[in-house]
């Protein structure tokens, strides 16, 4: 088994057979890859929809629990998973038709641990969504094949989205590289984790994977307890980063998670300011007793400029951001 794609599903009865067809419509026989579906508790036809490919089709199967979220079962998937790669797409996402061959090939062929490769942000129309200069600024693609460290500050950047990288299944086996299934952002956790075990990593700039951007953000819309969870877990996130930075020997991963860090409180204060107000007091305060000053790396004008404004003052930042807004 060359290759195992996990897909978690979670009430998409309107996108998982366009994600499913595209994992079928792939030039690598269907004996040497599978296809994991993971439904996580689905109320809505995504179920039937899944159950119909398992029957029609013998390379898919269903893994089924109740809901989790995302980490929990991306987990699962792994533990069911018997492929020498593994392959993360989320369930609303597709893949590039008869692609997954020659990215394979690179992958075997180099002996590598993770492989990266490209994607393209889609409309609910079709379009392509340029991206932003903000999250693909730094990132390097390069054939070169390096250590995860050297990847880490050097090539990846700041979009930690586990669907472009193809990893060694040994690799997250032996060293239990589970994703944290009790928050959001569970990417930014465990991605560094995973590069840093890594010994070889390269990438290549062909275009794979597409992705379903949908309107509205996690805590758009949201209720009060999605709103405080979202700054729960950011905060669990920048301490992460800060925690890893100090126990990696390593001067540019250490920059790196200190910039990472710095977009994070970014994004933490753009919420508080707009969306918790009420928490704006607390945040500055833990931001300043552990976080400050903000360190650049690899930045944006407009990011240098943001943490500038932040090292003289989170306050005049919140203000600056509501008129802006």
């Amino acid at each position: 088994m060359r290759l195992s794609i996990i897909v978690p599903v979670f009430n998409v009865e309107n996108y998982i057979s366009k994600c499913v067809e595209s994992l079928l419509n792939q030039d690598i026989p269907t004996d040497e890859y599978e296809i994991i579906l993971v439904n996580d508790g689905s109320t809505d036809g995504s179920l039937k929809i899944c159950n119909y490919y398992v029957e029609n089709y013998s390379n898919i199967k269903i893994v089924s629990q109740k809901n989790q979220g995302l980490g929990a079962a991306r987990n699962a998937g792994i533990e069911a998973s018997k492929g020498d790669a593994i392959l993360f797409v989320d369930s609303d996402d597709y893949l590039k038709q008869m692609s997954l061959n020659t990215l394979l090939k690179t992958f075997e062929l180099q002996n590598l641990d993770v492989l990266r490769f490209n994607y393209e942000a889609i409309s609910a129309g079709g379009e392509i969504i340029p991206k932003k200069m903000s999250s693909n600024y730094s990132t390097i693609y390069s054939k070169s094949v390096v250590d995860g460290k050297t990847f880490l500050a050097n090539y990846l950047g700041w979009a930690c989205y586990v669907w472009v990288f193809l990893f060694k299944r040994e690799l997250i086996k032996t060293n239990q590289l589970h994703f944290n299934s009790d928050i959001y952002y569970e990417d930014v956790e465990w991605l560094p984790r995973v590069l840093l075990l890594s010994q070889r990593v390269c990438s290549v700039e062909d275009v794979i994977y597409f992705y379903l951007q949908r309107s509205g953000s996690i805590t758009k819309g949201a209720d009060e307890w999605k709103k405080n969870k979202t700054l729960a877990d950011k905060l669990f996130i920048i301490n992460m980063l800060k925690n890893l930075s100090i126990g990696v020997n390593d001067t540019k991963v250490r920059a790196w998670c200190q910039g990472l860090i710095s977009l994070t409180v970014v994004s933490l204060l753009s919420l508080v300011e707009n969306e918790l107000p009420v928490k704006k007091t607390e945040l500055i305060g833990i931001l300043k007793k552990a976080y400050l000053p903000l360190k650049g790396y690899q930045f944006t004008p407009k990011q240098w400029r943001d943490i500038f404004i932040i090292n003289i003052s989170p306050r005049l930042f919140c203000f600056l951001k509501r008129k802006r807004d």
